[in-house]
């Protein structure tokens, strides 16, 4: 009787070995997938060249008003209205200007999403660290010539409204 119960017991302890092998192979197989391939006929992007990047720097009117250490937040939207979700909302303690950034694929908050197509791109300085439509005591600014294709470089923005 022993015998059937430990070949019994190693039969359930491979069974869930080989399942739980099979769920760690599944995790991020679809990322690599989506790595790998593209658009028949379409040249070869490195997943480098799939960012966003810029300056950030703050209208000097403003430097006075928005504290020692601000919270920058970059946010890019599929959507130029403030209460639709962000894609991308990068946050910055103590960020210091003219402030360099790039956003990337990595960057993406908004669960689901791909960071592909044409975004809009705004810098904000909120004490709460919210997003969403502006609130008293937001700073923020945007890039004139929104929307910018993914893999677009001198995305510079000015913050230079105050709310």
């Amino acid at each position: 009787m022993e015998a059937r119960t430990c070949a019994y017991g190693s039969f359930w302890m491979m069974l869930a070995t080989a399942a739980i092998v099979a769920g760690l192979n599944a995790c991020g197989g679809d990322k690599k997938q989506e790595q790998k391939t593209s658009a028949p006929g379409a040249p070869s992007t490195p997943i480098s060249e799939a960012a966003i990047s810029g300056t950030i720097t703050l209208d000097p009117a403003l430097k006075d008003k928005v504290g020692k250490a601000p919270l920058l937040m970059i946010i890019a939207s599929t959507s130029s209205d403030p209460s639709k979700p962000a894609l991308v909302v990068k946050r910055e303690a103590d960020a210091r200007f003219p402030n360099d950034y790039k956003l990337t694929a990595e960057d993406i908050t908004l669960v689901g999403s791909s960071f592909e197509g044409k975004m809009y791109v705004t810098a904000r300085i909120d004490p709460a660290g919210m997003v969403g439509p502006p609130r008293p005591g937001t700073f923020d600014g945007t890039y004139s010539g929104n929307p910018v294709h993914v893999g677009s470089s001198k995305i510079d923005i000015v913050i230079n409204k105050a709310y």
